[in-house]
């Protein structure tokens, strides 16, 4: 399993918010400009790396890092690591494929850990306030690192109690896809725009069978993970108020969740959930590839997949920005972003090496070639028009959509998991039918206020 499984497994239904992602410390460049660590580095791998002739004139120390990623993506951070091990002679990088993030924290945690790791934006609180991430801040200011062109929304993702604890490798938020064909043939000739096109639009897609299950899903209802959180902030909903307070009952999620409500009852909760569970995702059979769902939330790996992993040359769909609330038009271009992550573990034994290979690896030069070979978008803004990345599907209309100042990330708190599934459970039992939309949020909102 590579990592955007492990995320989409590992967050519930936040994006994963879904997802594709680094960490380090030393001698480092004066800037975040380049790719060349302040007073070098270098490395093996759990995969055979060559080492730079270098090694032979000095005795190096060693940096452990461990990673997520698993297949060609693994394969990928390898080369990276070998790149950086060749780069200089202080430091030897090396990497292990770990792809169990509970066994990477209790390591942490016990002291038996890496010095370098990765994971996801929206654990980052959590580890901080458990006291097994190491602050950058001192490092940044020291090396004059520049991380000005860092994407707002996924630096802050980063940060704990006003302290910065993880660097972002990429930018991960969901669009709109949406099949031309299927627009067409419903007598449609643009994406919806509002919430209310968006249900309209949905109901003329979707096709029945003979005995009313669905043939043709008309609304973004698959993957359902990827739909609440991503909804409820293109609604111009938030989960925390300016002073700190948890909000899960707000207007955006209130909208959000009415919207799916008003489609489940309309075409049969038993319908949609034989639809869902009949789905595998990204996979030749996914009802998008196969022409049976008109509309989807995903990431912005979605057309890597499709075009370069299953190589599907057939399927002739758009990408817009979520729907924005009708009548709302200054909040369009919303959504919820996440990253992800490398960080430096507390307890990490060679610290200055960790920052050398995390400061050096979230450079402009090597975060390129690192979200290149993953397909992804990279948390620094200022490589958006980088010649190297436009061939990556979908590359431009996410660079875009990024600039959005409406998107926001989920709040950076020490019981950011517990409040998630707080949100998660309530508004999957409104969303089934189980509960009001009204009595759902309600309930959820005072579940979060014992939280606080």
């Amino acid at each position: 399993m590579n990592k955007k499984g492990l995320q989409k497994l590992g967050t519930g239904f936040l994006t994963a918010t879904i997802a594709i992602s680094l960490s380090l410390t030393g001698c480092s460049t004066n800037n975040g400009g380049s790719s060349e660590p302040s007073k070098s580095a270098g490395g093996a791998s759990s995969q055979p790396a060559s080492e730079s002739p270098k090694s032979e004139n000095k005795e190096r120390s060693e940096v452990s890092f461990w990673y997520l990623w698993t297949g060609a993506e693994g394969e990928a951070m390898e080369k990276l690591i070998a790149e950086f091990n060749g780069s200089q002679d202080q430091y030897t990088v090396k990497g292990l494929s770990v792809p169990d993030m509970q066994k990477i924290i209790v390591a942490l945690s016990s002291g038996s850990g890496p010095d370098v790791t990765d994971n996801f934006s929206s654990n980052t609180a959590s580890y901080a306030e458990k006291g097994i991430l190491e602050p950058l801040d001192e490092y940044i200011a020291r090396d004059n690192y520049d991380i000005s062109d860092f994407v707002p929304a996924v630096l802050d993702s980063s940060k704990y109690d006003g302290k910065l604890y993880a660097l972002p490798s990429n930018v991960s938020f969901n669009m709109m896809f949406y099949n031309k064909k299927l627009f067409a043939e419903a007598g449609i000739a643009n994406p919806p725009k509002t919430d209310e096109e968006l249900l309209e639009f949905a109901v003329k897609l979707t096709q029945v069978n003979t005995d009313k299950t669905i043939k043709v899903l008309g609304f973004p209802d698959y993957p359902f993970v990827y739909y609440p959180n991503s909804m409820t902030y293109a609604m111009g909903g938030d989960y925390i108020s300016a002073d700190g307070k948890l909000t899960p009952n707000n207007p955006g999620t209130l909208t959000a969740l009415k919207l799916i409500q008003s489609y489940r009852e309309q075409f049969g909760q038993d319908n949609i959930a034989k639809f869902s569970s009949s789905a595998k995702y990204m996979d030749a059979t996914d009802p998008f590839m196969t022409g049976n769902q008109a509309i989807r939330f995903d990431g912005p790996w979605f057309g890597h997949i499709v075009k370069n992993v299953l190589k599907i040359t057939d399927l002739d769909y758009g990408v817009a920005p979520l729907p924005a609330p009708a009548g709302k038009p200054e909040l369009a271009g919303g959504g919820e972003v996440s990253s992800s992550t490398f960080f430096i573990a507390k307890s990490a034994k060679n610290k200055e090496g960790a920052w050398a290979f995390l400061s050096w690896l979230m450079s402009k030069e090597t975060m390129v070639k690192m979200n290149k070979d993953f397909g992804s978008l990279p948390a620094r803004s200022s490589l958006y028009d980088d010649p190297s990345l436009q061939s990556i599907p979908d590359f431009q209309a996410f660079a875009e959509a990024a600039k959005s100042p409406n998107l926001k990330s989920f709040p950076a708190i020490s019981v950011q998991a517990e409040y998630n599934k707080v949100i998660a459970d309530e508004f999957e039992l409104a969303a089934n039918g189980k509960k009001s939309a009204e009595d759902a949020l309600k309930a959820a909102e005072e579940k979060s206020q014992k939280l606080q």
